[in-house]
């Protein structure tokens, strides 16, 4: 198996059909030889129903998930372990992230020999469309996380897909465990800053971003809440790794 791709999933009845078979259809335009595990993030809606019945259209889809919300980063090392690839891929379910991106990361990865490949909105071949409150406050959160992080030197932490070899990912979820970090708000960064002090190499690569109304989406305040609550948990991690 050559590429897994990890969807973690909360809430996504409304989309999660949608972006199965979207994914199904762009990856395998340029990919021959992959899977996608979606991981159901808390069994609170019907999302892990409708993904299941998907299974039995497409022999590449594994659909997994358990009862209590856990976030993000939990999802993700879950999916881990049903993973048969060489590369390993994170895209955040709503494709709020294009998969489309996925065709430059393996491209990169393969040829150059690197690491991680992560997405950055910064970069001037990116194509990013979403709300200007937003594109301000990541801007002014990933500043504040190379502020605190001087070793990071990442230009954009946040953005929801990322890839690995995936003996690195698993390396670094076993240091995850090895250090009690959080599997939430400061998952990305824990998990970049555990990389570049382990001498991983860390690359980043334009991206396709679209943010679109899923029923998904969050208000300016909400957003500012979750942004003060990431800044806090990065605080924890840098007294975390002292």
């Amino acid at each position: 198996m050559g590429l897994s791709i990890i969807m973690p999933c909360y809430r996504g009845e409304r989309f999660i059909e949608h972006s199965i078979r979207e994914v199904e259809r762009i990856v395998s335009k340029f990919c021959k030889d992959f899977e996608i595990i979606v991981v159901v993030d808390g069994f609170v809606d019907k999302t892990y129903e409708i993904a299941k019945k998907l299974e039995e259209e497409f022999n590449n889809l594994k659909v997994v998930g358990y009862e209590k919300n856990r976030g993000k980063g939990y999802a993700l090392k879950y999916g881990l372990k049903f993973c048969n690839g060489k590369y390993v891929a994170l895209l955040d379910s709503d494709l709020e992230c294009r998969p489309e991106t996925l065709k430059w990361f393996i491209e990169k990865i393969k040829n150059n020999n690197i690491d991680i490949i992560i997405g950055n909105r910064k970069n001037r071949k990116s194509i990013v469309k979403y709300p200007k409150l937003r594109k301000f406050l990541s801007y002014g959160f990933v500043f504040y996380v190379n502020l605190m992080f001087p070793e990071l030197k990442v230009k954009d932490t946040q953005t929801g897909i990322k890839m690995f070899k995936k003996e690195i990912l698993e390396d670094l979820f076993k240091e995850f465990e090895r250090l009690n970090l959080s599997y939430r708000y400061s998952f990305d960064v824990s998990l970049l800053v555990l990389a570049r002090r382990k001498g991983y190499t860390i690359k980043d690569s334009p991206c396709i971003v679209v943010k679109e109304d899923n029923g998904n989406n969050l208000n300016g305040l909400k957003l500012i809440n979750i942004i003060y609550s990431m800044g806090k948990d990065i605080i924890k991690l840098k007294m975390r790794l002292k």
